[in-house]
């Protein structure tokens, strides 16, 4: 049995009630949609932080993801067994997976790749790669290379849309999810606007060298981005355990490449950006099902977002800082 993810839940399929309703079932795409891009805005934000200080891919994020995901999962359980609220599990567990891959990215930074951002684009790129493949492989050991899974939370505890022959309905879960990702996107637009950490931030990704002729310790900033990215990451692992009932070592990879995308789409190394590319891949992942169903689904979505970036190879959004060795 596989872990039931966003691109292979049986709520983006299709069935024969659909054109008999058609407005309820509009809007059950479109609640579908949000809730996806919900679940991938972090994720590829995450990817842009690290895009726009490095000017490089960083491979890891999904391993990363699925990393914050198991731990959430188990602090969860943990919690509902000592008596713990619905609320107070999911809550302990979000802090957990978050301060946990947090730690994992500060480590990976100052260990690994830190030393490697003077060495070639390449070269940072093939032990991001091999960073993923450590990570994966000690947690499929870890949990014996089976799915983890938790009591649904807030069971029976939903918002009813619309009533009728073709109710549409918000889970409580899923609204718990989705508020913690708005409020992650919003925590994160703020800190990198108004605080010291956003103004170094900033800098760094303009001009490094020049950054640090300003008294600005570039190095401090790269490992506060690998903290940050890799707890917007936990937030969508976070999102798979809870919303999605478990996780396992394997959910990292696909929805790794899909948040990569969504970032490259919305602009390199453009945080903005990145969390309209999130939008943008949910809505054709989820147009993409609902016409032609869920078989090729991934193949269909990548097929498209390659057309785009072949028209637009600067992404969606065009307004990236670059270097003043790239201008």
């Amino acid at each position: 049995m596989s872990v039931a993810l966003p691109w292979s839940s049986p709520a983006f399929a299709t069935s024969g009630t659909e054109m008999e309703h058609p407005a309820p079932y509009a809007l059950q795409q479109l609640l579908n949609t949000i809730q996806l891009a919900a679940f991938y805005m972090p994720l590829a934000m995450a990817f842009a932080l690290i895009q726009a200080i490095t000017r490089r891919v960083f491979l890891s994020f999904g391993q990363i993801t699925m990393f914050g995901s198991i731990a959430a999962a188990y602090v969860c359980f943990g919690r509902l067994v000592h008596g713990d609220s619905d609320f107070t599990a999911a809550l302990f567990s979000l802090l957990a997976a978050m301060v946990i891959a947090a730690a994992l990215g500060k480590a990976s930074a100052t260990q690994v790749f830190l030393p490697l951002m003077r060495a070639s684009a390449l070269s940072f790129m093939i032990a991001a790669v091999g960073f993923s493949i450590a990570l994966e492989e000690l947690m499929r050991l870890s949990t014996d290379s089976r799915d983890i899974w938790i009591p649904p939370l807030f069971q029976d505890l939903r918002l009813a849309v619309i009533d009728g022959n073709f109710p549409v309905y918000l889970t409580a879960n899923s609204i718990f999810a989705i508020f913690i990702s708005i409020a992650a996107t919003a925590i994160t637009a703020i800190t990198l606007r108004s605080t010291r950490y956003g103004r170094n931030w900033r800098a760094c990704a303009q001009n490094e060298k020049l950054a640090m002729l300003c008294g600005v310790n570039t190095s401090r900033t790269i490992q506060g981005t690998f903290m940050l990215g890799a707890a917007l990451a936990a937030v969508s692992g976070w999102m798979t355990a809870i919303t999605y009932g478990g996780t396992s070592f394997s959910v990292g990879a696909m929805l790794g490449f899909k948040a990569m995308f969504a970032a490259v789409v919305g602009g390199f190394g453009n945080v903005r950006g990145a969390a309209l590319g999130a939008v943008a891949l949910a809505t054709l992942e989820v147009l993409w099902t609902v016409s032609f169903g869920t078989a090729y689904s991934d193949v269909g979505v990548f097929g498209v977002i390659t057309f785009i970036l072949l028209l637009r190879p600067e992404g969606l959004g065009s307004s990236i800082q670059y270097r003043e060795s790239e201008t």
